[in-house]
């Protein structure tokens, strides 16, 4: 019983870290007050962080696994960043941490390390804030134009967008019960995972979800043990295809894909990954280490905000924009985020895992999926829970 309550406080504990971290889902209540939201993200950042020392100081036994390290050098590449910046920039370090307080998320890697939480009980978590993002989204939907859970709502292409934190914890639920559903053929599954797409497209009509839920549906029904998987993902694929090009639900999209293609030259993101590749890095320390993230009132606050008036904006840059915040140093990090998910053994868990990093890598030069701060903690959780499929698969072996 005592066991029990314990687990019960821990996982508390965990989803309140994650929604103050997702402003309860960009609550506009919430997300307008600057002042609480910096209080708040600093209180879940340095408990965290504390509760980590302590752990660390008394030496506590963990088993080690190379995405440990990884972690650990990526924050680190953070405090790193954050020097560069005071002596490049000449930005204070106490603007950079407050800068830096959604990044603070990734400390709960580390805590989920050290309370040695089960992945049951990490899918658990992250299938109840699932369910509770579709809630927003038809919340959301019902309230529009003037949604109570957002940071960015419009009407654009012949259609509505409505963003808010917590979309990355939709992926991640949709994935996991698609890949249920070819494993048990349960329809309340594979319906789950529809209303996920519908939400996830309809409701935000972005290309890159919609390019990246098909691309995982595709991935996951190739890597399930479906009989003549083959012919039916052939099959299947000409019939999206054919259903896309003569269906007016996608006309916004494709209407600006071929305005897009038409003035490829002119793409300002091709001209905004050269600025911040080049032309905003000081010298060798800052390529090596990044700029640090601008802060307003600071010298390179400025100079991104003049940026950000010509078009070029990091959210646009995936990659480009963690290389220009953290260096080569976070860049690599990332990188070998990518290669340790990708290289995991099949596994129950495997699938879905791949397919949410699948998910960010259709972003990685065009979006900002990998630092966004409604994807950054279902990022983190399943970092936590490829270590632990990881180790699980060399203790069977063993």
């Amino acid at each position: 019983m005592f066991l029990q309550k314990k687990s019960i406080i821990q996982d508390a504990i965990i989803i309140l870290i994650i929604l103050v971290s997702l402003n309860f889902f960009s609550l506009t209540t919430i997300s307008d007050n600057a002042t609480l939201v910096i209080t708040a993200l600093y209180a879940v950042g340095f408990g965290m962080m504390a509760f980590i020392i302590i752990k660390f100081l008394n030496k506590k036994a963990i088993e080690k696994h190379p995405l440990d390290r990884i972690v650990f050098i990526f924050i680190l590449s953070m405090f790193i960043s954050a020097f560069v910046s005071f002596i490049y920039w000449d930005q204070p370090l106490a603007s950079s941490m407050k800068s830096y307080s959604y990044f603070y998320i990734y400390l709960l890697y580390f805590v989920l390390v050290y309370l040695e939480i089960p992945s049951e009980r990490v899918e658990g978590i992250f299938k109840l804030i699932f369910f509770a993002s579709l809630a927003i989204f038809v919340i959301d939907f019902i309230m529009y134009p003037n949604p109570i859970f957002s940071w960015r709502s419009e009407e654009r292409r012949n259609g509505i967008t409505i963003f808010f934190y917590g979309q990355g914890f939709t992926f991640l639920g949709a994935y996991y019960f698609l890949n249920k559903f070819f494993k048990t053929k349960n329809l309340i599954h594979i319906a789950l995972f529809t209303v996920s797409f519908a939400c996830l497209f309809f409701l935000t009509q972005s290309r890159t979800n919609l390019f990246a839920l098909v691309l995982v549906f595709f991935f996951t029904l190739i890597s399930s043990s479906f009989k003549q998987k083959y012919i039916i993902t052939i099959l299947l694929l000409m019939a999206a295809t054919s259903f896309y090009f003569t269906s007016s639900l996608f006309n916004g999209i494709k209407q600006e894909s071929a305005t897009q293609a038409e003035n490829v030259d002119e793409d300002i993101r091709i001209a905004a990954h050269k600025y911040f590749l080049t032309e905003l890095q000081a010298g060798a320390p800052t390529i090596l280490f990044g700029n640090g993230i601008p802060a307003k009132g600071g010298y390179l606050g400025l100079v991104s905000m003049k940026a950000m008036e010509s078009g070029y904006w990091t959210a646009d840059l995936g990659l480009t924009g963690i290389f220009s915040y953290f260096g080569l140093l976070g860049t690599i990090m990332w990188l070998l985020f990518f290669y340790n998910v990708f290289k995991i053994s099949k596994s129950e868990k495997s699938t879905y895992l791949k397919g949410y990093f699948l998910t960010l890598l259709t972003t990685i030069f065009t979006s900002y999926s990998i630092f966004e701060p409604g994807y950054m903690p279902a990022t983190v959780l399943v970092l936590y829970l490829v270590r632990c499929d990881a180790l699980e698969n060399s203790s069977v072996e063993e």
